[in-house]
């Protein structure tokens, strides 16, 4: 599964639809410090075969918990100026249910804590300044997976792509509905606005295509309130044309926020950053 999913990090192409509207991950607003939500959902993934009668071989679905909450505040510096920041945890579990838990073994469990800038949270397609927004900056972060240590991350923004969450950031999103039935267990959210992306990678003998579709509530801490995604492999040969491309495998995943909260042992810190 991590192969697979290593697989999907070079994006090529991306195929953008109408309307669209800037989406920042899972992460589009900040609730007050020591807030948190935990989303479950399943990771189910197929094997496609369409040259044989049963073209469709499903592997058992995977369990996957993903929490999110607000760690602490900070004044760092950003575009080199001091700037007010929240320390964001992101722990991702996923795995096969055993014993009603879920067995992630030996590195099924990611940990991500990240400083952002607190201006740089938006819902919207653009800043301030008019500059369209695509990922979440960072002043600095760690990732922890598993048993290892926590390892100081490089990128200058929140990459939970591919690895750990996959729901990829759009650069624009179309917007389905103004206002549905997120079908989430949170009483105190009603309503949500939907909204679908798609990305597309491409190389000379493998495709790539992911397809996600995110609910947006300010009911919800974090601002999200759902999200599916189906993310679909075709292969070639080399050489072949592009209209040779055929389907092999296809994972789909499906997220619900299921809790929330402020304070207590979810809304503190795992992750001692070295």
């Amino acid at each position: 599964m991590k192969a697979f999913a290593a697989g999907l990090c070079l994006i090529v192409t991306v195929c953008l639809l109408t309307s669209p509207v800037q989406a920042q991950g899972v992460v589009c607003q900040l609730p007050e410090d020591g807030t948190w939500v935990k989303f479950e959902g399943t990771y189910a993934q197929s094997e496609l075969r369409p040259n044989e009668q049963n073209s469709k071989v499903d592997i058992t679905p995977w369990i996957e918990h993903v929490w999110i909450k607000s760690v602490g505040e900070e004044m760092a510096e950003y575009k080199e100026k001091m700037t007010a920041c929240r320390w964001i945890e992101i722990k991702i579990e996923r795995g096969r249910e055993k014993d009603g838990k879920i067995d992630t073994g030996l590195t099924g469990t990611e940990l991500y804590k990240v400083l952002v800038p607190e201006s740089a949270v938006i819902d919207d397609n653009v800043d301030a300044e008019g500059v369209p927004v695509s990922f979440l900056p960072l002043v600095k972060g760690f990732r922890k997976l598993g048993n290892g240590n926590a390892k100081p991350l490089t990128e200058p923004a929140l990459q939970l792509y591919p690895l750990g969450i996959l729901v990829g950031y759009f650069r624009e999103l179309r917007k389905v509905e103004e206002s549905i039935d997120p079908e989430i267990g949170l009483e105190n959210v009603k309503a949500a606005s939907q909204w679908q992306g798609q990305v597309t990678t491409e190389r000379p003998s493998s495709r790539t295509v992911m397809e996600s579709t995110i609910w947006k509530s300010k009911e919800v801490p974090f601002g999200v309130a759902r999200w599916s995604a189906k993310i679909t492999r075709e292969i070639k040969d080399d050489q072949s044309p592009r209209e040779d491309f055929k389907p092999s495998s296809e994972v789909v995943i499906e997220m619900k926020a299921r809790e929330t909260g402020k304070g207590g042992p979810n809304g503190t810190s795992e992750l001692m950053a070295p």
